[in-house]
């Protein structure tokens, strides 16, 4: 059976830069057949992305998949609530007479106490000095003291945006042997590259073969950006089944070296036993219902 570390990069077509670690990863003999693999993209110009290398490492100690909506409280008041719960005509037609009479009858169809609130209001905002700045407040506060009573705001809430979201992974690193501590530096350094920006530089020789220079553009290329997948065993079947990320960012990365309390070394390269990686990602578009049935409705050719 084929290895499907080596599967998904043959999939992939690229002939740059690619690692895994341990060497064994995709073995099914060893268990190893589940499994990370990063796709990584240089940003072309004009938005589109040239696949770099790719990174397979180990399942993480944990795979969340976070969603989060923002919403803000809104005060609609007691015309914007009848408006909102009665006002049906309003999204037909936006005369003033037909706006006029919605609200007239939804404010009579609600109760009485909601039609004083409104005519309470309007007279306090008749009151001169008293319907602008905090005067407006303490005019409330007022009503509230002497009757015992609070003018409902009338609070909802208001869709405002759906954040990028954000996956924070570990992945602890064992090297049995002197190829896997070789592979784990490597993929060390890869991810510590990818995440920085790089200089832009043009390079001469001024006209003269013996005299070379570099001048910086003042522009950089930005940092590269990852396609995550966590592969369990089945492509076809339980792989939809994780979540999946797209054109995201390594906002933090960090290497823990420590082996029981203190960091421990191999006799005969001076490695590190054991490195533990904490890394956050970020992804750079929002999720939409089109974009998630999309990104979970797919099978192998969405690596292609």
């Amino acid at each position: 059976m084929s290895n499907p570390v080596d599967v998904i990069t043959n999939i992939r077509k690229t002939n740059e830069d690619n690692y895994r670690f341990p060497s064994t990863l995709g073995s099914h003999k060893r268990g190893e057949d589940k499994f990370t693999s990063f796709l990584v993209k240089e940003i072309q110009k004009g938005g589109s992305s040239k696949t770099v290398g790719t990174v397979a490492l180990p399942m993480p100690t944990d795979v969340i998949d976070d969603y989060k909506v923002e919403y803000l409280d809104a005060e609609l008041g007691p015309i914007g609530a009848s408006a909102v719960g009665m006002g049906t005509n309003i999204a037909d037609d936006y005369s003033l007479e037909n706006v006029g009479a919605t609200l007239k009858s939804g404010l009579k169809s609600v109760n009485k106490s909601l039609i004083s609130q409104v005519v309470s209001r309007k007279a306090m905002s008749m009151i001169p000095g008293i319907s602008t700045g905090d005067a407006k407040a303490t005019a409330g506060q007022i009503v509230t003291s002497a009757t015992n009573r609070a003018v409902n705001p009338y609070i909802t809430g208001v869709f405002k945006s759906v954040g990028f979201k954000t996956f924070n992974f570990t992945f602890r690193l064992h090297p049995l042997n002197r190829a896997d501590t070789e592979s784990m530096r490597k993929v060390i350094n890869f991810f510590k590259s990818s995440m920085l920006p790089e200089d832009e530089i043009i390079a001469g020789n001024g006209g003269h073969p013996d005299f070379t220079y570099e001048q910086k553009t003042g522009l950089q290329k930005l940092p590269h950006r990852f396609d995550i997948d966590f592969h369990t065993g089945n492509f076809n079947e339980v792989h939809n089944f994780m979540v999946k990320i797209r054109d995201a960012s390594i906002t933090s990365f960090s290497v823990d070296y420590n082996t029981e309390g203190a960091p421990a070394f191999f006799k005969d390269t001076s490695a590190p036993m054991m490195a533990v990686l904490n890394m956050t990602f970020s992804e750079s578009k929002i999720h939409t219902r089109e974009r998630d049935d999309s990104l979970y409705d797919y099978g192998m050719g969405d690596w292609t």
